[in-house]
């Protein structure tokens, strides 16, 4: 009964046999303690052997949340530090630290090693295809286009609601270059808005619509742009950006009316819109409202001051004002700010010549022709400076080159008027004709020519029954 309320040690018969009780009888006393002793130093031992052994069990995910709030918050050096801690700690093993380490890599424009993190955790993950949009926006940065659109279509097969994959594979397959199978060439453009047309999340997503809307504005497909940039209104009625599109499409089309009704709708959500301002002010400019649209102008230089076409806009109103000197000024920043627009170095030439400055003017509009060649109207009033600086040779020859690169009445005009002083009859009378053959632009002040035209013919016509 005593033996019985004994511990019991796994491995070690508690129940004696008969020959080791006749061995222990026959034990001395001394014997005896000793063996007690050693004894219960073995049962301790093996009863601390055969104990359970503890696991402790580690979570790599613990610091995720704090990782993530360094994130968020662009605190990237803590962060950096926190996931280096983290991966060294457990051997590599946190998908979202390796995930994140990409992500911040990326931010920082360093696109090789986030392709590195980014494959990193695709392998940590047991190869998860939403990798493969991490990994497609990285090779789409580094402008490998192709690689780019294999793999952001391997994402999309996996997420095919998601709208960002879509959007990247769209704007993948519109940088790749023409491709032409049996005798077809193929579109990317095209394919783009293919891709954008047929996915399921067009029709909830901004983002989606406006870039359908660019994509169909290239291929002169209006009324789909049209119908796209309303429907991305429609998702968010406080996008001033497809508000803006939109107006600007209105105006190429010659709707000035809705146009300019989008226009200001733009700028009751935002009144200091720099675009909208701009887009407003030249429409006033155009039909003669220059005070208002200095106004207008004001405004904007307050926001953004540092705008090349902005200050291009406000020379040519103070131009208009007859302010010179103040136009001279606006147009001078404009250049410095950009310095390869061609307008505004047409636009300082023609200041330059009402100033009858024509040595200024003849520089400005050479530096006008230089940026832009195959400009017919920069070409013609070349020709009009160089015949004010009685240069009639060189006058001549870029009149010729203004008609080979476009024919227009103003050229024409102008041509018929200098062979005229040239004393160059016949073929003034010849110009003549064929400005009146030439049907005016839209956009052309025609009554006035038409005027001068007439006025010309009479003078040719009595000038050519004398001789």
């Amino acid at each position: 009964m005593e033996a019985s309320n004994e511990d019991e040690i796994i491995g070690v018969n508690s129940v004696e046999n008969e020959e080791s009780a006749d061995i222990n009888q026959e034990q001395k006393p001394e014997d005896s303690a000793d063996n007690l002793n050693s004894s219960s130093a073995s049962a301790s031992h093996d009863r601390v052997s055969s104990a359970p052994r503890r696991i402790e069990l580690l979570d790599c995910n613990s610091l995720n949340a704090l990782m993530y709030h360094y994130f968020s918050q662009e605190e990237y050096a803590e962060c950096k530090s926190l996931i280096g801690e983290v991966l060294s700690k457990y051997a590599g093993r946190n998908e979202f630290a390796l995930n994140l380490r990409g992500c911040i890599a990326r931010i920082e424009g360093e696109l090789d090693e986030a392709l590195d993190w980014f494959t990193q955790a695709y392998e940590q993950s047991g190869k998860n295809h939403r990798y493969f949009y991490e990994l497609g926006r990285v090779n789409f940065l580094l402008g490998r286009h192709s690689i780019a659109v294999e793999q952001l279509e391997k994402a999309a097969k996996a997420m095919k609601h998601n709208s960002k994959v879509i959007y990247w594979l769209a704007r993948a397959i519109y940088h790749l270059p023409p491709t032409k199978i049996k005798d077809k060439t193929i579109n990317p453009v095209q394919m783009a808005a293919e891709v954008l047309k047929t996915s399921p999340a067009l029709s909830s997503d901004v983002q989606l619509v406006g870039f359908l809307g660019k994509l169909l504005e290239e291929l002169n497909d209006f009324g789909g742009a049209v119908a796209a940039y309303k429907k991305g209104i429609e998702l968010q009625p406080d996008n001033t950006e497809m508000m803006i599109r939109l107006g600007l499409l209105y105006l190429r089309n010659s709707n000035v009316d809705d146009g300019f009704t989008m226009l200001g709708q733009c700028l009751a959500y935002d009144p200091t819109n720099t675009d909208a301002i701009l887009a407003i002010g030249s429409i006033m400019q155009k039909h003669g409202d220059h005070d208002v649209a200095l106004n207008k102008y004001r405004v904007a230089s307050d926001v953004c001051d540092y705008n090349g076409h902005l200050w291009n806009n406000i020379g040519v109103g103070l131009m208009a004002r007859e302010k010179m000197a103040a136009a001279h000024s606006a147009l001078k920043k404009a250049a410095f700010i950009n310095p390869l627009n061609y307008k505004i170095s047409y636009n300082l030439a023609v200041l330059h010549d009402k100033m009858q400055l024509y040595a200024s003017a003849l520089h400005y509009m050479k530096q006008t022709v230089d940026l832009a060649p195959k400009n017919a109207k920069a070409i013609g009033a070349l020709a009009v400076i160089l015949s004010k600086l009685k240069d009639a040779k060189n006058a001549r020859r870029s009149y010729q080159k203004s008609l080979e690169t476009k024919k227009t009445r103003a050229v024409l005009m102008n041509f018929a008027i200098f062979e005229y002083h040239q004393g160059r009859m016949q073929d003034a009378w010849g110009y003549l004709q064929e400005f009146k053959s030439l049907k005016a632009d839209r956009d052309e002040d025609g009554g006035n020519m038409n005027s001068t035209a007439e006025i010309l013919e009479k003078v040719l016509a009595s000038s050519l029954d004398k001789s």
